[in-house]
């Protein structure tokens, strides 16, 4: 949309442009979105098979599923946002991951929060769902059995810029948690997941005694500004 300036423009014929022209969808933009759209059909169809089920372990397991799932869809949706397909801000999916997950396990009842504190930090997509799957599992991990049932607490989500190249993101509570070793007691396909996905990274991880609680901290490269090379292993 264009209007006519006044004096000296309409003078000249000028015109000034007040609103910027709407760019059509990119090939990009388009398969990011029908991939967004596929996997969250997909989180439909394994939340139906849940119906009727009865079994909490079987339950847990589809929504485990369903979560890992949605992460990965949450990326997709993201990059349909932004300019660059290269690389996605990690501060913004890890708001909407947070926000997810706090919506999932918040509870009037025991106060069960989730916090999200972020700075500006840019990596390659897939980085991204690599973050978003651990975030996830250590998360929901912590709501689950950090806290007494009946107790209220936080889970608190970290991310910082340690230089230009490598972050940090750091998952903690205050619960009743404990770490041997450097470790925490979590066998399963969840541990096997952070483990993997770290690795994919390039990055390195270390469970802490937060005295209460337990800390969770990911170093990894990446890139800030979207200035550096975005660092990601295949």
């Amino acid at each position: 949309m264009t209007l006519r300036a006044p004096d000296s423009a309409e003078q000249t014929g000028e015109t000034v442009q007040i609103l910027p022209r709407l760019q059509a969808p990119t090939g990009d933009d388009e398969t990011n979105h029908r991939i967004a759209n596929s996997l969250q059909l997909l989180s439909a169809m394994v939340s139906a098979e849940g119906h009727g089920i009865v079994d909490p372990a079987a339950l847990a397991a589809l929504d485990n599923t369903r979560r890992r799932i949605m992460a990965i869809a949450r990326v997709h949706r993201l990059l349909c946002r932004t300019s660059d397909a290269a690389a996605v801000s990690l501060a913004a999916y890890l708001v909407e991951l947070g926000t997810d997950l706090d919506e999932t396990y918040a509870s009037s009842l025991t106060g069960r929060r989730v916090c999200i504190s972020t700075e500006d930090v840019f990596v390659a997509p897939d980085a991204a769902v690599s973050v978003g799957i651990i975030v996830s599992e250590i998360v929901t991990n912590a709501c689950k059995y950090a806290y007494a049932c009946d107790v209220a607490g936080e889970v608190r989500i970290g991310l910082s810029a340690e230089t230009p190249v490598r972050c940090q993101v750091v998952v903690e509570d205050r619960g009743c948690g404990g770490v041997l070793n450097g470790r925490v007691d979590t066998p399963g396909l969840g541990s096997r997941l952070v483990e993997m996905m770290v690795a994919r990274l390039g990055g390195d991880f270390v469970w802490e005694d937060a005295s209460p609680g337990t800390r969770f901290v990911l170093r990894m490269p990446t890139r800030r500004d979207g200035s550096e090379d975005v660092v990601s292993n295949p």
